[in-house]
């Protein structure tokens, strides 16, 4: 099997399983495999030490899911958020150990075809701010998702996801205005230009 299609391959399985689950009866269940098959698969650049407490915490939820059923669907659903916030956490955070090159860092190098010495440091403080931010969203979206205290009740859903995208975006825009004015010499940073960059950048590793 090509090394590419290795990759996609906890992903495959993770819909098998929904799917099949789906068909017996017990979707909620496949969703729960799922996401921690994907959580794995997303946190698979991480020390051995970091994957096998991982590993044991999805058996541990995997175990006690008949504990968690009669919270289900409501509460599986308000785990998804934090569950995502964890994965992007991880995928930027991962690129910032030692030996490894950081995620917008990579970034940059596939929109400049190298990347810059002034703009090193730049890029390394930018995937920090992103693994920390989504680090702070993965609490915040738990207490108001799933009401926990000092809430008395989850918070609708729509209005805590929508909010959450609006800062998100303005965020990743408003960088881009600061990253024209730092480095004027590069030319406009726009969000075609980053996307086309970030594209690049995963198809060459799937190469």
């Amino acid at each position: 099997m090509p090394r590419a299609a290795w990759r996609f391959a906890p992903m495959l399985l993770a819909g098998a399983a929904i799917g099949a689950a789906r068909l017996t009866g017990h979707a909620g269940l496949a969703l729960l495999l799922g996401l921690l098959t994907l959580t794995l698969a997303a946190t698979r650049h991480l020390p051995g030490r970091a994957r096998l407490v991982l590993g044991i915490a999805a058996a541990a939820l995997a175990l006690a899911w008949p504990l968690l059923r009669p919270l289900a669907p409501q509460r599986l659903a308000g785990l998804l958020p934090p569950a995502g916030d964890l994965l992007l956490c991880a995928h930027f955070g991962a690129t910032l150990r030692p030996g490894r090159e950081p995620l917008i860092s990579r970034y940059t190098r596939h929109d400049f075809g190298r990347l810059p010495p002034e703009c090193a440091g730049y890029t390394r403080a930018l995937t920090l701010l992103w693994a920390a931010l989504f680090a702070l969203l993965a609490p915040l979206h738990a207490i108001l998702l799933l009401g926990l205290p000092p809430l008395d009740a989850p918070h609708d859903s729509g209005v805590v996801l929508g909010a959450t995208a609006a800062f998100m975006l303005v965020l990743f825009l408003g960088e881009h205005v600061i990253r024209t004015l730092r480095f004027p010499q590069f030319g406009l940073a726009t969000p075609a230009r980053t996307l086309r960059a970030i594209l690049s950048a995963h198809l060459s590793r799937h190469a």
